[in-house]
């Protein structure tokens, strides 16, 4: 009889099984829907989970979502290069003889970092000197008196991380130079740069364009010939080349060998285009290409350092060739004391950062 039922009913039982289950799954949908925002899915995890061990007692494990970790406030870093000559960016040979030994040091203060269209703020301040085992000329005209220490410039600027792959720096500088016929200089140089590592991969080459604008007094020796020689011989009675500017475009491409601790190879080539003030037409008209640039660095962490900082060092050379006429020539006020083509460094140093 109840074999009988069962058969005769179970259409309608199986109907009412359906209708349940499906009204229990509207609670459970929503239910669902709700844990999977980040705010209940973080409550969930927090919330204890009850299972039975293998001694049939109830085990309690509380799991937490970590929100991210907040990078610090400050960073600082420190650089000591060593090279064979200093050369400025500016084609300028400050020295060619001896060791050249420049201190850099730069505190950021890290002021934002976010996922919007502006991605990181960054304030930038700090100092670089120049020091050398040789002694160099004070005065452009004359041998003494000499000094090792040629030079110190502050620094201070802004770094803007936007559109996830561009950084746009813009740092104020002055040359406080040692030598006696060249004033105090200040500049400001605006820089984009793209980071292009997410199409090339490791084969990226991170270009970059810059504009230098001096904003009072000149940052190389464009004006020394008037004062040693008297009125500029193409111009007549012309003023002196006042402050001026130029733009760079360079690369840095580079490869990082992780299998050889971490080795980065980088080979930076850049140009430099300038205004016709800002080496002057002392000796030559102006050519808009001044400089090219090519280079080779190698770097590496020092993992084996244990204590506070990421450490690291690096080697490297590049060639530099003058072709405007004026950089030439005056670099016969600088420590070569002759006119100069073109001119190759050698340089290492280490780093910390911490």
């Amino acid at each position: 009889m109840k074999s009988t039922l069962f058969h005769r009913y179970r259409p309608y039982l199986a109907a009412g099984i359906a209708t349940l289950l499906t009204a229990l799954a509207v609670p459970f949908a929503s239910a669902a829907d709700s844990l999977a925002s980040s705010r209940a899915a973080a409550a969930a995890l927090r919330t204890p989970i009850t299972s039975l061990g293998d001694d049939g007692k109830d085990m309690k494990e509380t799991k937490a979502v970590a929100p991210p970790e907040k990078g610090p406030l400050f960073n600082v870093l420190l650089n000591v290069e060593f090279a064979d000559k200093y050369v400025t960016p500016r084609g300028q040979i400050v020295r060619d003889r001896g060791l050249t030994i420049q201190p850099l040091a730069l505190i950021f203060l890290n002021a934002y970092k976010g996922e919007g269209f502006i991605n990181s703020f960054t304030i930038v301040g700090g100092g670089w000197w120049d020091f050398g085992t040789s002694l160099v000329s004070k005065r452009a005209a004359t041998a003494y008196p000499k000094t090792n220490w040629s030079e110190f410039d502050p620094i201070g600027g802004i770094s803007v991380g936007f559109a996830k792959r561009f950084k746009l720096d813009v740092t104020y500088t002055a040359f406080i130079e040692r030598y006696k016929d060249i004033e105090t200089s200040h500049h400001l140089e605006t820089k984009l740069s793209f980071d292009d590592s997410d199409f090339l991969k490791a084969f990226s080459l991170h270009p970059y364009v810059s504009y230098w604008q001096e904003l009072e007094n000149k940052s190389t020796a464009a004006d020394v010939g008037q004062a040693v020689f008297g009125p500029n011989p193409n111009s007549g009675s012309h003023p002196q080349p006042f402050s001026s500017f130029y733009f760079e475009i360079g690369i840095d491409p580079s490869y990082t060998f992780t299998n050889c601790g971490d080795l980065k190879i980088e080979a930076p080539c850049r140009i430099q285009l300038v205004d016709d003030r800002f080496y002057g037409n002392y000796f030559g008209s102006t050519s808009t290409l001044a400089i090219w640039e090519l280079g080779l660095k190698a770097s590496i962490p020092l993992k084996f350092i244990k204590g506070p900082g990421h450490w690291s060092v690096h080697a490297g050379f590049k060639y530099m060739n003058f072709e405007d006429e004026s950089l030439r020539s005056m670099q016969a006020f600088n420590d070569p004391e002759k006119r100069v083509l073109d001119t190759w460094q050698a340089y290492g140093g280490i780093s910390v950062f911490f």
